[in-house]
C-alpha cells in the first residue's frame, strides 16, 4: 500500500471522528491542530489533489479543496507553473464528473475561478472561452451556468483579494466579453422557453424531499428540468445586471425572454411559480440604478410596456403568490424613483395603463397589510413633487384609499394589532392609518378644496351616528344596549369617525395663512362648521360624562374615548387656522370654549375621572393655544390653582411636562404688566422649590432634591429662546435657589443626586449666562473647580455635566475667566483623563465631552498657548508663515494633542470622528499642522495613528475623511510623506514582502492635490490588504 493511500485512510479516519458525537473537545482540538500543520506546508495541495480523485468521504474532499483554497489564495504566485497547471486542469477535470454532489462541484468552481483571478488571460486564456462550450452542450449546460454566475460573482465584483489595478484589468476583461455572454444567455433562454412550451408543463416533484433532491442535482438532464435551466440562467443574468453598464447588449430578444418567463397564470406548479419570481427578480435588478442620459428611452419604455402586460395579465387571475406580488411591487417602486422621471413625458409614455395597472394593483392584488402599504408609498413618491399633472388620477386613488381605511368598507381592519408596539413604538394599525393619512395630506397639498369636502362628508356621515348615540343615553338615561349587528355597525362607524377626524387634522395646513391660492369662500365656511361642530362635541362628551355610561357592547366607550381623543388632536390642529383668521370674535369664542374643554381634564378635582389619553390630549390642547392664540388667563381661577401647585401627582410625566409648558406659556408668552408676570412667574417657581428649603436650612433627602429640580429644569429649557426680559425675570426668581444648590452640591458630589444638580446648574449657565454676570459665575465654577478636585471626582454623569458647564464658561468672550483656565486643564489632565482613559467604553460619554472642552480650549483660548495676538497670527497666516509663532504652555498643548491622538485610536467611531473633526477644525482655524512643535513632535504620529485605522478599517464609513486628514497633516512636506513616512510604515509592515513593498510605493500617485491624493491613499491600502490577504510564503 503506497503513502497516499496510507494516508488517505488516515485522514478519513481522523474525519469522521472529528465530525462524529463521540470526539472529545480535546481530540477535536488535537485533529485541527494536525489539519492545520498539514494545511501549512508548501506542497499541501499533492496529495490534496489525490484526495479529491480517490476518495468518497464528503469531509475529505471539503478539507482538500479548503486546502487546495489556501494554495490558490496565498502561494498561488510562487508555484511552479507546472503545478499550477496541474492543479487548474485536475480541477477543472473535477468539476465535469458527473456524480459529485453540489456542494462539492460549487467549491471546485469557486477554485477553478479563482485561478483565472490569477492567471486569466496571461495563463489561462481559455478560461472564458471553456465556460462558453460548457453552455453549448445539454450534458454541461447547468455547469456552464455555475460557472458563469460564479465568475461574475468572484471577476465582475471582486473582494479585497485583488489589487485595485487588477480589478480594473478584470473589469475590462469581462466587459468584453459581455456581448458574447449575453448573446449566448439570450438564445440559450429562448431555446429552452421554446423546449418548455412543447412539453408542456412539467410534472412537479412527488414530495418536497424529492424536489429539493432534484434542484440540488448538479448537471441534470435538459428535457425533464426546463424551468430549472431557466431559473439558473435568470439567476446568472440578474447577477450580471448588477454591475454591467446597460448598453445595446442587453436587446429586446433578451428582455423578450426575461418577460416570458416572468409571465403568471393559475395553472403553474411550484417551480413554475419560482421560475418567475426569479424572472421579475432579474427584471429588477435592471430598475435599481437611477436614470442617465446614456440610458435610451425606447430601453425603459420596451421594459415598461412588458410589465404592463404582465400586471394585466395578474388581473385575471384570483389567486397569486405572495411572492411574485412583493416583486411586482418591487418593479413598481423601483420604476418610479429611479425611471419614471426619464419617460414619463415621452410621447409613446402609456400613462393611463400605467395609472390603471397600479391601481388595479394597489387596492386589488395586495391583499396584505405590507403589500398594500407598499403601494401607498409607491403613489407617495409619484404625488410628492407638488405636480397638478395627475389631479384625476390621484383624487380617484384617494377616494378608494379612504374607502380602504374604513371599517364599514373593509373588514379586515379587524385582524389589525391594536396593542404590540414595533420598533417605531407604533401598533400595526396605527402605521397603517399614519400611511394612508400622509397619502391623504401629500394629494391634498395640490387639491386641499377636492379632498376637504370628500373628507368632510364623510365625517358628517358618520357624525349622525355618533348624535344618535347621544340622543339614545339621553333618552335612556346614560344606558344603551345594542345586539350584536348594531353594536358592530356602530362600532365601525365611530372607528370610522375617529379616522376621518385625524385625516381633517392632517390637512389644516393647507387652510393656514400661507396658502393664499384658495380663494373658494364655502370651503372657509365649511371649516368653520367643522370647528364648531367639533368643540360641540367636546362639550357634550364632557357635560355627560359619557365614559361612566352602560353600554352594551362596552367596546363602544373606548370608540368615544377614542373619537374624543382625536377631536382634541384635531382642535390642536385648527388652532394654527384660527390664529390667521380676521375676526377677533371668532378666536376669542374658539379659546375661551377650547381652554374650558382643556382645563376641565386638567384640574385635580375631574383629571382623575378622564381616560389618560382624553387628559394628555387637552394638555397637549392647551399648549398649543397657549403657544399660538396666547390668551391671557392671569385672572382664571382654574389657571391660578395649577400655578400654585409644586406638582401634579395625578398626571403621568409626560402629560405633566406638558401641562407645566402650558403654564409657563401663559406666563411669558402673554402681552401682560411685568410686574404681574414676576409674580405669577415668582409664585410658581417659589411653589415648586419649597421642599429644598432656603440656605442654612437642612439639607433635603434625595428623594426631595429629584422631584423638585426636574421641573426647574423644565421651566429653565423651556425658556431658553424667550427675550431678554422674560431671561431677567427668571435670574431673580432662581437666584436663591441657585445659590441653594451650591450650597447642598457637596453633600451629594458622589452620589447620583449629583448628576440632577448639576444638570440644572448647566441648564443655568447655558440658558442665563448674561443675566447671571461674570462675576458670579466666576465664583460658582471656582467653588465646583474645588469640589471636583478636592474630591477627587474623575469620572460620571455628574462630571460630564460639569465638563460642560466648563466648555460654556471657556467659550465665553468674557477675558475674566481665563485666570482659571490651568485649573480647568489641571482637573482634565490630572484627574479626569488618566481615569477615563482605562475604560473607554465605560466612560464613552465623559471622553466625548472631554474632547469637546478640549477643542473649545483650542478655539477660543488658543492664546493661552500663543505669545502673540491674535491679530499678529492673522497676518502670519495671510503672509504664510507659521513657524514664527512664540509658544508656551507647551507641557499641556502637547498633552491635550496627545489625548487627541489616542483618542484616534480608539474603537468607538463616535470618538473617533470628535477627534478627527475637532483636529481638523482647529488646523483650519489655527493651521496647527503647519507649526513647528506639531511637526517635531507629533506629526508623524498622527499620520501613524490614522494609517492604522485604515489599515484595520476598524472605521470604514469615514475612510474618505480620514484620507483627506493625512492630505492636510502631509500638506506642509509631502517630499516628507512619500521619502521617508511611505517607506517606514511599509517596512513596519508585517505580511508583505520587499517585491510588494516596492510595488506599493510605486503605484502611489505622487500627485498632492487632494481628490488625488485621497484616491491614492484608499487605493493603496486596498492593494496592501490584497497583498495580506495572499500572504505568501518562499518557495522550497
Amino acid at each position: 500500500m503506497d503513502e497516499d493511500t496510507v494516508a488517505l485512510q488516515r485522514l478519513e479516519q481522523m474525519m469522521n471522528e472529528f465530525f462524529s458525537s463521540g470526539a472529545t473537545n480535546e481530540r477535536i482540538r488535537s485533529i485541527e491542530q494536525s489539519l492545520h500543520e498539514f494545511t501549512s506546508q508548501i506542497n499541501s495541495w499533492k496529495p490534496c489533489l489525490h484526495f479529491l480523485s480517490s476518495t468518497r468521504n464528503h469531509y475529505v474532499s471539503m478539507f482538500s479543496l479548503s486546502a487546495l483554497e489556501t494554495t490558490i489564495s496565498k502561494r498561488w504566485p510562487i508555484l511552479w507553473w507546472e503545478d499550477q497547471a496541474l492543479i487548474r486542469s485536475t480541477l477543472y477535470t473535477l468539476s465535469l464528473e458527473q456524480n459529485i454532489p453540489p456542494f462539492v462541484r460549487n467549491k471546485v468552481v469557486k477554485l477553478v475561478v479563482d485561478i483565472a483571478k490569477h492567471d486569466w488571460p496571461q495563463f489561462y486564456p481559455d478560461f472564458f472561452s471553456n465556460i462558453l462550450q460548457l453552455l453549448n452542450h445539454k450534458q454541461t449546460r447547468q455547469l456552464g451556468l455555475i460557472y458563469l454566475r460564479t465568475a461574475s460573482e468572484e471577476l465582475g465584483t471582486p473582494r479585497e483579494d485583488v489589487t485595485i489595478r487588477r480589478k480594473i484589468e478584470l473589469n475590462k476583461l469581462l466587459n468584453s466579453q459581455i456581448s458574447i455572454t449575453l448573446d449566448a444567455l439570450t438564445g440559450l433562454l429562448c431555446d429552452t422557453i421554446k423546449l418548455n412550451d412543447r412539453s408542456g408543463t412539467v410534472t412537479p416533484p412527488p414530495s418536497p424531499t424529492s424536489y429539493q433532491t432534484n434542484s440540488n442535482n448538479g448537471i441534470i438532464n435538459n428535457n425533464d428540468n426546463n424551468n430549472e435551466i431557466c431559473i439558473s440562467i435568470l439567476e446568472v443574468l440578474g447577477h450580471l445586471f448588477s454591475w454591467i453598464v446597460p448598453t445595446t447588449n442587453i436587446n429586446n430578444n433578451l428582455l423578450d425572454g426575461i418577460f416570458t418567463c416572468a409571465k403568471y397564470d393559475d395553472t403553474m406548479n411550484e417551480k413554475k411559480i419560482e421560475m418567475a419570481i426569479q424572472a421579475m427578480t432579474t427584471i429588477n435588478e435592471l430598475l435599481y440604478r437611477p436614470c442617465s442620459k446614456n440610458i435610451d428611452d425606447n430601453y425603459l419604455l420596451y421594459i415598461f410596456n412588458n410589465g404592463i402586460k404582465l400586471f394585466q395579465l395578474m388581473e385575471k387571475i384570483d389567486t397569486i403568490d405572495e411572492r411574485y406580488i412583493d416583486k411586482t411591487t418591487e418593479y413598481l417602486q423601483l420604476f418610479i424613483k429611479n425611471q419614471f422621471k426619464k419617460i414619463e413625458n415621452n410621447n409613446k409614455f402609456q400613462s393611463r395603463l400605467f395609472f390603471e395597472s397600479l391601481y388595479y394593483h394597489t387596492f386589488n392584488n395586495c391583499k396584505t397589510v405590507s403589500s398594500y402599504l407598499n403601494c401607498v408609498e409607491i403613489w407617495n413618491t409619484l404625488f410628492e413633487n407638488n405636480d397638478k399633472s395627475y389631479t384625476t388620477v390621484s383624487i380617484e386613488f384617494i377616494k378608494k384609499l379612504i374607502e380602504k381605511i374604513l371599517f364599514k368598507n373593509n373588514n379586515l381592519l379587524n385582524l389589525l394589532d391594536t396593542e404590540i408596539m414595533d420598533d417605531n413604538n407604533e401598533t400595526e394599525w396605527q402605521k397603517y392609518i399614519r400611511l394612508n393619512i400622509e397619502s391623504i395630506a401629500i394629494v391634498a397639498e395640490n387639491e386641499p378644496v377636492i379632498i376637504f369636502n370628500i373628507l368632510y362628508q364623510s365625517w358628517l356621515y358618520d357624525l349622525k351616528i355618533l348624535i344618535d348615540i347621544g340622543n339614545a343615553l339621553t333618552t335612556n338615561q346614560g344606558t344603551l344596549i345594542l345586539n350584536n349587528n348594531d353594536g358592530n355597525n356602530v362600532h365601525s362607524h365611530l372607528r370610522d369617525f375617529a379616522t376621518i377626524t385625524q385625516a381633517l387634522g392632517r390637512i389644516y395646513i393647507n387652510f393656514t395663512n400661507g396658502c393664499q391660492s384658495i380663494n373658494d369662500e364655502p370651503i372657509f365656511n365649511n371649516i368653520d362648521e367643522l370647528i364648531i361642530k367639533t368643540i360641540d362635541i367636546c362639550e357634550y362628551l364632557r357635560d355627560n360624562n359619557i365614559y361612566h355610561t352602560t353600554i352594551q357592547p362596552s367596546i363602544i366607550i373606548g370608540d368615544l374615548i377614542e373619537i374624543n381623543s382625536q377631536l382634541l388632536a384635531s382642535l390642536k390642529a385648527w388652532c394654527h387656522y384660527i390664529v390667521n383668521k380676521n375676526n377677533e370674535n371668532d378666536k376669542i369664542t374658539f379659546y375661551q370654549r377650547t381652554i374650558d374643554i382643556c382645563l376641565s381634564s386638567l384640574v385635580p378635582t375631574r383629571a382623575d375621572n378622564i381616560p389618560d389619553n382624553i387628559v394628555h390630549s387637552s394638555a397637549h390642547l392647551l399648549q398649543t393655544i397657549t403657544s399660538v392664540l396666547r390668551p391671557n388667563l392671569w385672572n382664571c381661577d382654574s389657571f391660578k390653582g395649577l400655578i400654585c401647585m409644586s406638582n401634579y401627582p395625578y398626571l403621568n410625566n409626560d402629560t405633566e411636562k406638558i401641562l407645566r409648558r402650558c403654564l409657563i406659556n401663559c406666563i411669558v408668552l402673554t402681552n401682560g404688566d411685568d410686574e404681574m408676570r414676576f409674580k405669577l412667574m415668582e409664585i410658581m417657581i417659589n411653589k415648586i422649590v419649597e421642599p429644598i428649603g432656603c440656605i442654612g436650612q437642612q439639607i433635603p433627602n434625595d428623594i426631595i432634591i429629584q422631584t423638585t429640580i426636574n421641573p426647574l429644569i423644565q421651566i429653565i429649557n423651556d425658556c431658553s429662546s424667550s427675550s431678554t426680559n422674560i431671561k431677567r425675570l427668571l435670574h431673580q426668581c432662581f437666584l436663591t435657589t441657585i445659590n441653594r444648590i451650591l450650597e447642598i452640591l457637596p453633600q451629594f458630589i458622589h452620589n447620583n443626586t449629583s448628576e440632577i444638580l448639576m444638570n440644572f446648574l448647566h441648564s443655568i449657565f447655558l440658558v442665563l449666562q448674561q443675566q447671571l454676570g461674570s462675576e458670579f459665575i466666576k465664583n460658582s465654577v471656582q467653588k465646583m473647580l474645588h469640589i471636583y478636585t478636592s474630591e477627587n471626582i474623575n469620572s460620571g454623569p455628574a462630571l460630564d455635566q460639569f465638563l460642560e458647564i466648563l466648555i460654556l464658561v471657556i467659550s465665553s468672550p468674557s477675558n475674566s475667566f481665563k485666570t482659571f483656565l490651568p485649573s480647568i486643564i489641571n482637573l482634565c489632565l490630572v484627574h479626569v483623563w488618566p481615569n477615563v482613559s482605562v475604560d473607554t467604553n465605560l466612560h464613552h460619554d465623559t471622553i466625548l465631552v472631554l474632547l469637546k472642552l478640549f477643542y473649545n480650549i483650542f478655539s477660543h483660548r488658543w492664546q493661552y498657548f500663543n505669545d502673540t495676538t491674535v491679530l499678529m497670527i492673522q497676518q502670519q497666516q495671510q503672509q504664510d508663515n507659521n513657524n514664527d509663532e512664540q509658544m508656551k504652555n507647551n507641557h499641556e498643548l502637547i498633552a491635550i494633542l496627545e489625548i487627541f491622538g489616542q483618542a484616534l485610536l480608539q474603537t468607538d467611531v463616535n470618538i473617533f470622528q470628535k477627534s478627527l473633526k475637532s483636529l481638523e477644525d482647529i488646523n483650519k482655524k489655527w493651521r496647527l499642522y503647519r507649526k513647528n512643535f506639531f511637526k517635531n513632535h507629533l506629526l508623524e504620529r498622527f499620520i501613524m495613528a490614522l494609517f492604522t485605522v485604515l489599515q484595520q478599517r476598524s472605521h470604514n464609513l469615514l475612510a474618505d475623511e480620514i484620507a483627506d486628514a493625512i492630505h492636510n497633516l502631509s500638506f506642509d512636506n509631502f517630499t516628507w510623506f512619500f521619502t521617508y513616512f511611505l517607506p517606514k510604515f511599509l517596512a513596519g509592515t508585517e505580511g508583505l514582502d520587499d517585491v510588494q513593498r516596492n510595488t506599493l510605493l510605486e503605484n502611489f500617485d505622487k500627485s498632492t492635490d487632494q481628490p488625488t491624493f485621497t484616491r491614492s491613499v484608499l487605493r493603496f491600502f486596498s492593494d496592501l490588504r490584497c497583498y495580506q490577504i495572499c500572504s505568501p510564503v518562499e518557495r522550497n
